[in-house]
């Protein structure tokens, strides 16, 4: 698994922990001259999110065709990153732009500022590829979709930046107190106390390997002084 951990930087930390499996159900029976061979067309509700998101992430960091990514992610303190890259087995290129708010630590107070960061991830394998993969996969990848499997329903079939996938929707509202048990652990360890989780929004997998190809989704916290904490991240694959 290549999942690594974020950091952000002069942002609130929250602990979240995921680990959910979903049930596999499978399709009906056919006669057996058509059960053998033909694919099913039925619906698979037992999509993976989280390994459909793993996917996702190895197939950047050892890319076996060329594909376009854009990524997107921001936060209701007003941090934001964007990234558009082309990746291949030759490595990763593209450009970042951070956007960070005017912030106070103590009596200091940082202003508000955008950057602009080119990547230069190649060779592949290389240090600088290494760089690039890794600051994507931390970024922008949201390692705890997992967390939304009990609240995901089937839409239909759908094409999306040249891919055939299954579209997903996932909402974690009034789903049973067990899914979210990464706020309590936080609330354990000492942080912000945690009065609710949810987590929703949209996702797509490719129907030939599994791999997520398309994402839009919040993570939001509802603390026990009634404030929210809101992350929000995107995510497209497109082929080249």
């Amino acid at each position: 698994m290549w999942i690594l951990r974020k950091t952000l930087i002069a942002a609130p930390a929250l602990l979240t922990v995921a680990a959910l499996l979903s049930c596999t159900s499978k399709p009906a029976s056919h006669a057996v001259s058509a059960s053998s061979s033909a694919p099913s067309t039925e619906p698979r509700n037992s999509d993976d999110l989280q390994v459909a998101m793993d996917k996702l992430e190895e197939s950047i960091h050892k890319p076996s065709a060329p594909f376009h990514a854009s990524f997107k992610k921001s936060d209701s303190d007003g941090f934001s990153y964007e990234c558009e890259a082309d990746i291949s087995p030759a490595g990763i290129t593209g450009q970042q732009i951070d956007s960070n708010p005017a912030t106070k630590v103590g009596d200091d107070v940082f202003p508000a500022n955008t950057r602009t960061r080119q990547l230069n991830g190649t060779p592949y394998g290389s240090p600088n590829f290494q760089t690039a993969y890794g600051g994507i996969s931390m970024a922008y990848l949201n390692g705890h979709i997992g967390d939304a499997q009990a609240g995901v329903k089937y839409l239909g079939d759908e094409q999306t930046g040249g891919y055939d996938a299954r579209h997903y929707d996932f909402d974690l509202t009034g789903v049973n107190a067990t899914i979210k048990r990464a706020m309590t652990m936080g609330n354990l360890a000492g942080l912000r106390q945690t009065k609710d989780y949810n987590m929703k929004g949209s996702a797509w997998i490719a129907k030939d390997d599994g791999r997520m190809v398309k994402f839009s989704l919040d993570n939001i916290y509802t603390f026990s002084d009634g404030k929210t904490s809101d992350t929000h991240f995107e995510g497209m694959i497109t082929k080249k």
